[in-house]
């Protein structure tokens, strides 16, 4: 047999469907297991030896997070967002999540607040951080632990 015959007659083979495993193979999801090392290494690299404004960061989150997909979280980073007193990015890590950036605001003066409301996703308990580093250098810093009952990110 040829052809497009041929081709059916190999998918109807009783070893399996090739067609169908090699197709499923591409759809699987490699799970990735959280580095806690690699995660204070980000946060150390973020910091960077500077010691945190106090005050800077209000950070609300959740106690505990019955469902890991969709964590509402809440930061404000306090500044009149004029010349230097404006954060120029702020980081969102989730320490426990197998890639912890979960995201990465950028700031201008025409941005008008520095204020942000998102759902984040969380693997497991574990720490969430909000890094600001200033304009002028500074860094404002926010740790809040979340309980997740049941986690996201596997």
């Amino acid at each position: 047999m040829t052809g497009l015959a041929g081709s059916q007659a190999l998918a109807q083979n009783s070893a399996g469907n090739p067609f169908r495993d090699r197709f499923q193979s591409f759809r699987q999801t490699f799970r990735v297991e959280p580095d806690p090392e690699e995660a204070k290494r980000i946060l150390r690299n973020l910091v960077r030896g500077r010691e945190p404004v106090p005050g800077l960061v209000d950070f609300t989150a959740p106690d505990i997070a019955e469902n890991g997909n969709v964590v509402p979280i809440t930061f404000r980073v306090n500044c009149s967002m004029t010349g230097d007193d404006r954060p120029e990015v702020v980081h969102v890590l989730a320490m426990g999540n197998p890639f912890p950036e979960v995201a990465t605001y950028h700031f201008t003066e025409q941005s008008g607040r520095a204020e942000i409301a998102m759902r984040c996703r969380m693997r497991q308990t574990a720490d969430l951080v909000i890094v600001a580093e200033m304009v002028d250098g500074s860094l404002g810093l926010a740790r809040s632990r979340v309980n997740v009952t049941l986690g996201a990110c596997s």
